[in-house]
């Protein structure tokens, strides 16, 4: 197989930023599928098994970030992976922190994302201005983060 077909599969998050509309979103539905099935396979662990996961995607995200900027230009919507670690951040530590993983917080996890990632409030609009992979990567950590925290927010005060 070709490397750059091997690049496109993980860097597209097997095709999904390939979508003709919204492929944040399709990426975004790619991290809550992986992480659905990490819990699935893992149970209680699968938060223990996505704090090491993470690290390694964003690894290799950021290796690939240069490729598929020459080939589609500055952060290039294709290149998913990001959605679907900043997603995976959310599902982490809910996971860790042991919420239940009820269909409402499947549901809201993925809606607080879309929403800061597209809105990107500080610090996720200036981390978009860094370098090379982490400005593509690190807007989505900080969604992700932001998002877990109305989430935390919201359980704490009986909202959810």
């Amino acid at each position: 197989m070709n490397k750059d077909i091997l690049k496109e599969i993980y860097l597209s998050f097997f095709f999904l930023g390939k979508a003709p509309i919204a492929p944040g979103t399709f990426g975004t539905v790619g991290g809550v599928l992986m992480a659905f099935l990490t819990i699935a396979v893992f149970g209680s662990n699968a938060g223990f098994f996505l704090l090491i996961l993470i690290p390694v995607m964003y690894y290799l995200g950021l290796i690939l970030a240069p490729w598929a900027e020459t080939k589609y230009g500055k952060d290039p919507g294709t290149y998913v992976l990001d959605e679907v670690i900043g997603y995976l951040i959310i599902i982490t530590f809910l996971s860790l922190l042991q919420y239940p993983m009820e269909e409402h917080n499947w549901i809201l996890s993925f809606t607080l994302f879309r929403i800061f990632d597209v809105v990107k409030l500080w610090p996720a609009r200036n981390l978009e201005k860094l370098d090379g992979g982490h400005g593509i990567l690190m807007d989505d950590i900080a969604a992700g983060f932001q998002s877990l925290l109305v989430i935390i927010f919201l359980d704490s005060y009986n909202f959810i």
